[in-house]
């Protein structure tokens, strides 16, 4: 039922039965094994993941590009990999695609933004997102927060602490914005309790939730805002296999 809200983005329709995904979907792959890793890391990072035999199954197309769809292997445990686009909008389409080619529980892995003053590379497993992007909004009704599932972000924060890292479970700020993050909004968001910034979470988050399946990430530090001015530091890219091997850690743990 279509509830019309304040302004356009605040229309919401419960109604799942939409027009574009049964055409959409009609062609993906068979189904694959329960778990997905969304991969905000290069498509090298994946291949290369340490202790898994990763090979390619298939593509999720659009377009401009095609995002390569890989199955990584250790012993008798089976993990899909995906390498994701960057912002909800876009993610939201591979992380759909995912869900009906099988995936029922969801880990992501990715960089973010430090609001606290976080070194670089800390591991952080949001608790929570703040839903300042325009994605979840088609998905849930209007509100501040969407959670992420419990039991899910609780396993990766074992996994990374059983590993020697520490593992900070918090409030983050998921926006469109990159080159919006102002002064003034990174101090209300910090006044929020979020302590990092990232583009996908609260999206990702609702599509989880409204399709039926479970949601958590992994996220490590980048580059810094939180000494009121932009750090990019090495921006977080000597993370990103460590990163990757404990969210495919986590989902064969599933």
């Amino acid at each position: 039922m279509l509830t019309p809200g304040a302004f356009p983005i605040l229309d919401f329709d419960d109604d799942l039965d939409d027009l574009i995904s049964p055409m959409m979907f009609a062609d993906v792959q068979a189904e694959g094994p329960g778990v997905t890793v969304l991969a905000f890391l290069s498509e090298k990072t994946i291949k290369t993941a340490e202790g898994w035999e990763v090979r390619r199954v298939g593509t999720v197309p659009f377009v401009t590009v095609e995002y390569p769809i890989y199955e990584a292997t250790r012993g008798g445990q089976v993990v899909r990999v995906v390498p994701m686009p960057i912002g909800a909008a876009a993610a939201a389409l591979v992380t759909e695609r995912m869900i009906r080619s099988g995936a029922e529980s969801l880990v992501a892995v990715g960089s973010c933004g430090a609001l606290r003053k976080l070194p670089e590379g800390e591991f952080i497993v949001p608790s929570r997102a703040l839903r300042d992007e325009g994605t979840s909004y088609h998905y849930l009704k209007a509100g501040a927060w969407v959670e992420t599932d419990d039991a899910l972000r609780a396993t990766i924060a074992k996994v990374a602490r059983s590993a020697g890292f520490g593992a900070q479970v918090a409030p983050v700020w998921t926006t469109d914005g990159f080159f919006r993050e102002t002064r003034a909004l990174v101090e209300q968001r910090k006044s929020q309790g979020c302590v990092a910034v990232e583009m996908e979470c609260a999206a990702m988050a609702a599509i989880a939730k409204v399709r039926g399946v479970r949601f958590a990430q992994l996220l490590f530090t980048a580059d810094t805002l939180a000494d009121n001015d932009y750090d990019l530091r090495g921006f977080g890219v000597d993370s990103h296999h460590v990163a990757l091997s404990l969210a495919l850690e986590a989902a064969a743990g599933c």
